[in-house]
C-alpha cells in the first residue's frame, strides 16, 4: 500500500452493502473504492470483499498478508472461507477499528504473540523478542494483552516498580500523547512495558487509542495477545497488527489451536513459531501444513526456562538460549530493524 494513497476498496455490487460500508469510511475519513464482483485484489490499506456476492472462480481477496474481511448486510451470513464475517451494521465499530487501522500512517511495526494453545510459552516469546529489539537499537513497547493469566509484569520482575498500568487508563477512551504515555511506563531493559495488573487489563474498546498512541512513539510495538478474544471474532486488535506470530508446540493441540486461529485470524498476516521436539513424532512443517500457516521459525525449547523465571531471571536475560536466538532471527526475518 501506498502511503500517499491510503483507501478502502470494498467488492461489490449490492447497493445495501455499499451504503452501509461507505458511511463507516466516511467517519473513518478515507475514500472509499468500488470494484465489480470477480475483480482482482488492488492496492488499498484494506480490502472488504462481500460474502455473499464471491463465487468460486473469484480471486481471493482475503489471502496471507492482506489486510482484509468479509462483510455483508444479510443477517447470519457467513464468510465462505470459514473465516469471521462482519455483518453491517451491527459491525459498523468493528469495520471502523479496520478501517482506521488499515489506512493509518504510523511509526511501528505491530507485531502480535498469540499461543495455538495455552502453555506454549507466548509470553516469553513476546517478552524475548522485545528484548531482542531493544539489544537492537529500536524503542520498543510491549503491551500485555493476554487477561487470562498473571500480569506479564511478574514474568519480568517489574510488579514493584513504579509506573502505569492498564487500570490506570481505565475508562479512559480518548487520544493519548505518545511522549507522555511512554515515560509513564515501567522500562525493563529498554523496552517500555504495559502490563495488567491486580485491577486487570484494558477496559472494552479503551485499548485501541492507547496502542495507537504507543505505535506512535515507538519503532516496534509486541503485543502479548489473548487467545479467547481471537476465537470468538471479538478481538479488537487484529486489524491492528502488521504481522501475528502464533505460537506452538510440535504437537496435535497445538495444530489444531493453530488451525482455529488462522481461520479466526482472516486477512491478517499470520505466521507460525514452532518449538520442537515433538513427543509423537510430528515435525513443524507438518503443524504448518495442517493450519495452512507459513511457518515463520523452529527453535528448541529452552528447558531451564520455568525454573529462571521462578529465580527472577525474565525471559530474554538468559542470553544464550534457544529463546533469545529465535528472537534475535525473527527480528531480522520480519525485517524489524530496516
Amino acid at each position: 500500500m501506498s502511503l500517499e494513497q491510503p483507501i478502502i476498496a470494498l467488492r461489490s455490487a449490492d447497493a445495501a452493502l455499499i451504503e452501509q460500508v461507505r458511511a463507516v469510511t466516511s467517519l473513518a475519513g478515507v475514500p472509499l473504492a468500488i470494484h465489480p464482483p470477480a475483480a482482482g485484489p488492488p492496492e488499498a490499506g484494506l480490502l472488504l470483499d462481500s460474502a455473499t456476492e464471491w463465487g468460486p472462480q473469484d480471486p481471493l481477496w482475503t489471502e496471507v498478508r492482506h489486510r482484509s474481511a468479509w462483510v455483508s448486510v444479510v443477517p447470519g451470513a457467513t464468510a465462505p472461507d470459514g473465516g469471521a464475517c462482519l455483518v453491517l451494521p451491527g459491525a459498523a465499530e468493528q469495520v471502523l477499528a479496520r478501517a482506521r487501522a488499515g489506512t493509518r500512517t504510523r511509526r511501528a511495526r505491530v507485531v502480535g504473540v498469540i499461543g495455538a494453545r495455552g502453555g506454549v510459552g507466548t509470553s516469553a516469546l513476546a517478552t524475548a523478542l522485545a528484548r531482542a529489539c531493544a539489544d537492537a537499537g529500536l524503542g520498543v513497547a510491549l503491551a500485555d494483552l493476554d487477561l487470562s493469566g498473571a500480569g506479564v509484569e511478574l514474568i519480568l520482575g517489574i510488579e514493584h516498580e513504579g509506573g502505569v498500568r492498564w487500570g490506570d487508563l481505565a475508562g479512559d477512551r480518548g487520544g493519548f500523547d505518545s511522549e507522555s504515555l511512554s515515560v509513564a511506563l515501567p522500562v525493563w531493559h529498554g523496552v517500555h512495558v504495559l502490563s495488567a495488573d491486580w485491577r486487570g487489563g484494558p477496559s472494552q474498546g479503551a485499548e485501541i487509542p492507547v496502542l495507537e498512541a504507543l505505535a506512535a512513539g515507538h519503532d516496534v510495538l509486541v503485543l502479548d495477545l489473548a487467545r479467547g478474544a481471537a476465537e470468538s471474532g471479538e478481538a479488537n486488535w487484529v486489524p491492528f497488527c502488521d504481522v501475528v506470530l502464533v505460537a506452538a508446540t510440535c504437537d496435535v493441540a497445538s495444530a489444531a489451536g493453530a488451525q482455529v486461529l488462522a481461520r479466526a485470524l482472516t486477512g491478517a498476516d499470520v505466521r507460525l513459531v514452532v518449538r520442537g521436539p515433538a513427543p509423537g513424532g510430528l515435525t513443524a512443517q507438518e503443524i504448518a501444513q495442517a493450519c495452512e500457516l507459513p511457518l515463520e521459525l523452529t527453535m528448541r525449547p529452552e528447558r531451564s526456562l520455568a525454573a529462571a523465571v521462578e529465580r527472577g531471571v525474565a525471559p530474554g536475560e538468559q542470553r544464550r538460549g534457544p529463546l533469545i536466538r529465535g528472537a534475535r532471527t525473527l527480528v531480522g526475518a520480519l525485517g524489524l530493524a530496516d
